[in-house]
């Protein structure tokens, strides 16, 4: 029905396999963080929030999740130096310890016999606490003035060591009793730690002995000085553990010396008397260049304008960090040499900083994650994976070219950079694009688990009065006191609701960019360097508004297109919809969707029947037709565009009425679309299809939300004549659905029922050229339905009822490619399309397209009350969901069984493995159709890259494993562990392979070709995954080379798995426990297969090379011989010698003979320094299964 005999063999059809719903990261800020904990050891950074979520961050990549079982907010943290170990104190009163793993994932284990609670009646709520690293004791200062010690090997409480309040007080008033409050702050000094600071409330301080346990020293000698002293919030020791400085609730700062009773200096008001108290201070380094960290004593401003400061002086150096939302905490990082204090770590409500404390003035670190994607509140987002490297380099050289200035920020690297992960470079790129309220539209890279910031571009400059003020960093401290410098990159105020970006289209291989804002303006950007009349002056020195659209009245842009090859870019809002030539900077048509009275069109009710429908809609369209030219004009007018351009032509007015501005498209509860909410563009669609019944057209499909569909045909200049000669439209239709449902969105297939692709992605190889014989199908997508019907005709071919008595309905549509496991050889593609669907229950359902078979169906995925992410939720086109989990945050997830990103493959680990050093990286180059069905049996089996299907070009590389340390585990889509089915067991439609002559995992270039058995042309081959690495390795299977089963030889080899190419099994590989002596058959990471392959792949090269130079003339006879001798010669070298895999490519054989013998000769040097890598991390295996057995 679809596809016509004599094409491409068709793709494995769709079902429930191919679809594993499966979280891969959460990007962006924590919400509601309480606490901050850092490990000197490890360099890990860790993050407690008032939800109980514990994180702990690395570098890049390496990040641990996990949550207190009861929720509550975390008040502490402390790592335990040198185990991965760390505690929390939560607010209910409860210890926790927590194990880091990094066997098969990153994972943060709670310990149940090593969890503690101090019972909170008689005052025992647990206020402050300090951990003794060298003791392994827990210092818990209380309500009741108590200190309570926790024994953190046993976990039990030592009651014995319990510091008293009234004997810590003892030396200060032998006879009467006052209490002295609560206990404020704990402190060890760090030269004895038999020696402990306790600060309570009432301005008392005690030095307890813990040895002897008896107090040293009260300060101040006497209970009357005590009761001069404001209460006490915070004490350090300085490094000597002969001085210790304190800070008081009135922001005085008191100096010490610990063997007098008396302050040496103080108190001291650094900003006045009546100021803030300090709630945190830290004193570092020696007396010659002391540094000190204190966080408040600011004064209150009168004007109401709070300042929430870190203030660090040191010598003449003295800067007040102000930042927008209250701190947190700070940690200070000391150098490992020196003990000198090296950065500055500072937690925000909002945000997360460090800071140079070695550099002048304290310049800002730059982030490498936990970036603050909430500066200003998210209005659209969408996400673009499989992104070429082109874009992503001139994003990041638009960033460094940028004016503004760089010289605020250290060139420190990030403090927090423990843990190692896979080193390599993605062939592709995960592009992340933000639209916020105050017109700034931001760039993230999200290729890998850390988003990162790599670009902004800013809007506002384009509007008059709209430019943001710009202040020096200096001129802050010439005339206010203290000398703040602000240093927040969250900024609640700066909104203005006029520049809010409502919708973005990014075209990643043309570069264009266009935005559609909230008041009705329109502008498409070029990347690329050219004349522009309006240039983005500010940072943006290389992005170019090529074309600015206003509409008026201005309401919200509700929907938009692009399509930057043939110039065209189309916006609609609540009057209608306009379609535009960007290159030549015309106006080609104006469609409104509203009558001039504003009087609401009647809309076809269900009661009524078929007939009845029909006849009203023809009475209605003739009705249109006959309107006078006036009222036209007037109609038009509400759409004007302030361009200075008249329109090619106008249109009559469709039969909907006026709407005021909508804060979504769709209404997210469901509920009936009020009337005037009718005239609504809900979506619009560049094609090139069947307008006509005589052939394709470009064309432009509208619909709106009062079930209307309108169609354009297009004409196209040549390409060379775009920027000079403005498009013509012609053919108008409109359609009016029966069931007058709000559309959500349309599609168009191709003949074969395949979506079409856009010109650019056909042009850059990414997906095969469509169909375009007649006819074509298009997928209207309402809220109550999905409709297939055929092009041009509009007549109903299928369709899918969604809506049901419950009241559930389509919100938001999306067509995504699921990748899938058997291809055949003659497929120019390795995925199906399929239709993915969300509802206002927070149901994510598929559909296989074109038959609109249901495939999957996830079931609450969304909590129906959060609109927020049901709004915000976004496909890419390869199945990667991305939602607003909060303000500050989103969660992706993965929706393909056989596909995965990149960040899925970095191998994150707490230890270092070979695999994390740099690899040579070979880069393999597109090949044609005829070149991948003739090395198909010497490549080995084909990779998905989002399109044409490629050979694996994944790095490659032995990973050593230490005798204390394991290698990594990739992730597999499911948790359980199962073995490796054959192709036969995965699918029923797939023939068998017999075992003894094939291994079910095994690359057909392992295999001769002399010997292989033929093939019919539409028989399918697996696609496979990549091998998954673990612990416990995989049951060893049988390998082949020709027709004769090599001995098995168990070689521990890792895998650098593809760049985010291979496809990803949904059954993971089988794991083996390995109990008493390590066998050499237990260590086996990886199927032999992929040895064997690099081995073929190699005399492949050779032989290409050979022939290619003309030195070797041989017929057909030979040349069988030839691959005779290779494979007997193969096997041989197998079962001599260990044989890493290698990388097999698709390399181009008519190109230049130069470039493909440079080509050749370092793809056969990688191969053969696998092969000597291989060879030697064998040897070492067998001396360490050697080792273990005796």
């Amino acid at each position: 029905m679809f596809r016509k005999k004599g094409r491409q063999a068709n793709v494995e059809e769709l079902s429930n396999e191919h679809f594993t719903l499966r979280k891969t990261a959460c990007h962006g800020f924590p919400t509601g963080p309480t606490a901050l904990g850092y490990d000197h050891e490890h360099q890990l950074l860790s993050l407690g929030t008032k939800t109980g979520e514990l994180r702990v961050y690395g570098r890049p990549g390496v990040e641990f999740v996990a949550q207190t079982e009861s929720g509550s907010a975390i008040k502490q943290i402390h790592h335990i130096c040198g185990n991965h170990q760390l505690l929390t104190l939560t607010e209910d009163n409860v210890i926790v310890m927590w194990y880091m793993q990094s066997e098969h994932d990153l994972v943060l284990v709670a310990d149940p016999s090593h969890t503690f609670k101090l019972d909170p009646e008689g005052g025992k709520q647990i206020t402050v606490s300090c951990l003794s690293q060298l003791s392994g004791h827990l210092y818990l200062g209380t309500e009741s003035g108590n200190v309570f010690v926790l024994d953190i090997g046993s976990f039990k409480q030592d009651e014995e060591n319990t510091i008293f309040w009234n004997n810590a007080t003892a030396i200060l008033q032998p006879g009467s009793k006052t209490h002295p409050g609560v206990v404020k702050s704990l402190h060890l000094c760090p030269t004895d730690p038999n020696k402990i600071l306790i600060g309570y409330e009432k301005g008392v301080i005690v030095l307890w002995d813990l040895e002897r346990r008896l107090p040293i020293q009260n300060y101040p000698a006497n209970l009357q000085d005590c009761q001069q002293v404001q209460s006490v919030e915070s004490l350090c020791w300085q490094a000597d553990g002969l001085k210790f400085v304190t800070a008081h609730g009135d922001s005085g700062i008191y100096f010490w010396v610990a063997a007098n009773s008396t302050p040496s200096e103080g108190p001291t008001y650094h900003y006045g008397n009546t100021c803030a108290a300090i709630t945190k201070i830290k004193w570092l380094n020696s007396d010659s260049s002391p540094l000190l960290v204190f966080a408040g004593g600011v004064p209150v401003e009168q004007d109401g304008e709070d300042h929430h400061t870190v203030s660090v002086m040191q010598g003449a150096d003295h800067v007040a960090l102000d930042f927008t939302s209250p701190v947190v905490d700070f940690i200070t990082v000391l150098d490992p040499g020196t003990q000198r204090g090296n950065s500055l770590l500072v937690l925000c409500e909002q945000e997360l900083l460090a800071f140079d404390l070695d550099a002048p003035k304290c310049p800002q670190v730059r982030k490498p994650y936990l970036y603050t994607l909430h500066s200003t509140p998210v209005t659209c987002l969408k996400l673009y994976t499989g992104c070429p490297r082109t874009l992503y380099d001139d994003l990041v050289a638009l960033s460094s070219n940028s004016s503004a200035p760089h010289d605020h920020f250290s060139q420190m690297e990030w403090p927090a950079m423990g843990g190692f992960v896979r080193a390599c470079d993605p062939t592709a790129y995960d592009i992340l694009v933000t639209g916020h309220e105050n017109g700034v539209v931001r760039f993230w890279d999200v290729t890998t688990m850390a988003m990162k910031l790599i670009h902004e571009l800013k809007t506002a400059n384009l509007f008059i009065g709209c430019e943001p003020e710009s202040f020096q960093d200096d001129t802050f401290s010439d005339f206010k006191w203290p000398p703040y410098r602000k240093v927040s990159t969250y900024d609640p105020f700066e909104d203005d609701p006029r520049l809010a970006i409502k919708n973005v289209e990014l075209d990643v291989y043309d570069q264009t960019l266009c935005i559609g804002g909230n008041s009705g303006q329109v502008v498409v950007f070029s990347f690329r360097k050219e004349s522009s009349d309006v240039h983005l002056q500010s940072s943006q020195a290389e992005i170019f508004a090529v074309f600015c659209m206003q509409c008026t009245p201005p309401t919200m842009i509700t929907a938009l297109a692009l399509e930057s090859t043939w110039g065209l870019v189309a916006a609609g809002n609540n009057k209608g919809f306009v379609v535009a030539n960007f290159l030549c900077r015309g106006i080609i048509l104006l469609h409104p969707t509203v009558q001039s009275d504003g009087v609401e069109a009647r809309s076809l009710t269900r009661v009524q029947s078929f007939r009845r429908s029909l006849r009203s809609s023809f009475r209605r369209r003739s009705s249109t037709r006959s309107r006078d030219a006036d009222d036209r004009r007037k109609i038009a007018a509400s759409i004007n565009v302030e361009m200075g351009v008249q329109p090619a032509r106008s249109h009559q007015p469709g039969k909907r009425a006026a709407s005021e501005p909508l804060t979504a498209v769709v209404n997210a509860e469901g509920e009936a679309v009020r009337p005037e909410q009718i005239g609504t563009v809900s979506n619009l669609v560049f094609a090139e299809t069947y307008v006509t019944g005589g052939g394709t057209d470009a064309s432009i499909t509208a619909s709106t939300m009062g079930s209307v569909i309108v169609r354009y045909g297009l004409s196209l200049p040549p390409p060379e004549s775009r920027t000079t000669v403005l498009n013509q439209y012609f053919e108008s239709k409109g359609y009016s659905l029966v069931h007058a449902a709000p559309v959500v969105g349309v599609f168009i297939l191709d003949h074969e029922g395949v979506p079409l692709p856009t010109p650019s992605e056909v042009a850059n190889r990414v997906v095969p050229e469509p169909d375009m014989q007649s006819p074509h199908y298009a997928v209207i997508c309402t809220q109550e339905q999905i409709k297939l019907v055929v092009l041009p005709s509009m007549k109903q071919k299928r369709k899918e009822k969604v809506a049901d008595s419950m009241g559930q309905r389509i919100i938001k549509a999306f067509l995504i490619r699921i990748k899938v496991a058997n291809v055949p050889v003659t497929a120019n593609r390795d995925w199906n399309a399929a239709l993915l669907v969300l509802t206002n229950t927070g149901h994510l359902v598929a559909y296989a397209l074109p038959d609109l078979r249901l495939v999957f169906e996830q079931e609450q995925f969304l909590e129906s009350n959060n609109h927020m992410a049901i709004q915000s939720l976004t496909v890419s086109l390869y199945g990667e969901v991305l939602y607003l989990h909060s303000f500050s945050e989103l969660e992706r997830y993965i929706i393909s069984s056989y596909g995965f990103s990149f960040h899925t493959t970095l191998l994150p680990n707490l230890f270092k493995f070979d695999g994390s050093t740099e690899q040579v990286q070979i880069v393999s180059r597109p090949a044609t159709s005829s070149q991948r069905r003739q090395n198909s049996t010497t490549e080995g089996s084909f990779e998905a890259s989002g399109g044409f299907l490629k050979s694996p070009g994944h790095k490659s590389g032995s990973i050593k494993q230490s005798p204390d340390h394991k290698l990594p585990t990739l992730k597999s889509p499911e948790h359980t562990s199962t073995p490796i089915k054959s192709v036969g067991e995965r699918n029923d439609r797939s023939p068998s392979i017999d075992v003894s002559k094939a291994d079910p995992v095994k690359h057909k270039s392992s295999i001769s070709s002399a010997n292989a058995p033929s093939k019919p042309k539409d028989q399918s081959t697996p696609i496979r995954s990549p091998p998954e690495l673990s612990r416990s390795p995989p049951q060893p299977s049988p390998m082949v080379t020709g027709s004769t089963p090599s001995k098995t030889r168990d070689i521990e080899v890792s895998v650098a798995v593809s760049n985010g190419q291979v496809a990803q099994s949904p059954v993971p590989v089988a794991t083996a426990q390995a109990t008493g002596g390590m066998s050499l058959d237990a260590s086996t990471m990886l199927d032999k297969d992929l040895i064997a392959s690099a081995s073929a792949f190699t005399k492949t090269a050779y032989s290409a090379k050979k022939e290619r130079s003309g030195s070797v003339s041989s017929s057909s006879s030979e040349s069988s011989s030839q691959n005779s001798a290779s494979s007997e010669e193969g096997e041989a070298t197998h079962q001599g010698e260990p044989i890493a895999f290698g990388n097999p490519l698709a390399f181009d054989v008519s190109g230049d003979f130069n470039e493909s013998t440079k080509e050749l000769d370092t793809i056969i040097a990688s191969s053969l320094k696998q092969l000597e890598s291989a060879k030697a991390f064998y040897q070492q295996m067998q001396a360490r299964v050697k080792r273990d057995n005796t």
